[in-house]
């Protein structure tokens, strides 16, 4: 079976630039992606979100078939702080997908010591492509 890559944002980058196919997904809920902005270039499949807040497999493994993804396709995962992205990439890897990474550091980074993201690390904190509608 495949292993889970990780990623640092930068690397990401340039992974996603080295391999045109390659997909960034967020998995983060729909909330975040639009309040606190979101990679450029993403596609949105929450691995947990509104209502019930409960990871749901096979919704998520269907939608990436909608997007026309295929179990061969380079995907790199970000969410908020890598841990979202963790369990929805080990959920990919046990459904067939064999080169999947995310982005350790997420979006927003680790909590610094003020308990604040966004200072220590992450997508943003990186200075990589973003934006907020």
């Amino acid at each position: 079976m495949s292993k889970l890559i990780q990623y640092l944002p930068k690397k990401a980058l340039e992974r996603l630039q080295m391999n045109t196919d390659a997909m960034l997904i967020d998995v983060r809920c729909e909330a975040e992606n639009k309040f606190v902005g979101r990679p450029l270039d993403c596609i949105l499949i929450p691995w947990l979100d509104e209502p019930d807040w409960q990871a749901n497999e096979a919704q998520f493994i269907a939608a990436f078939g909608r997007f026309g993804v295929n179990k061969k396709t380079e995907i790199i995962l970000i969410c908020r702080s890598g841990y979202r992205s963790d369990d929805a990439g080990k959920c990919l890897l046990n459904h067939g997908f064999i080169n999947v990474a995310h982005v350790v550091s997420g979006f927003e980074g680790d909590l610094d010591e003020n308990n604040q993201r966004g200072n220590v690390n992450g997508w943003r904190h990186d200075a990589m492509p973003w934006l907020q509608c």
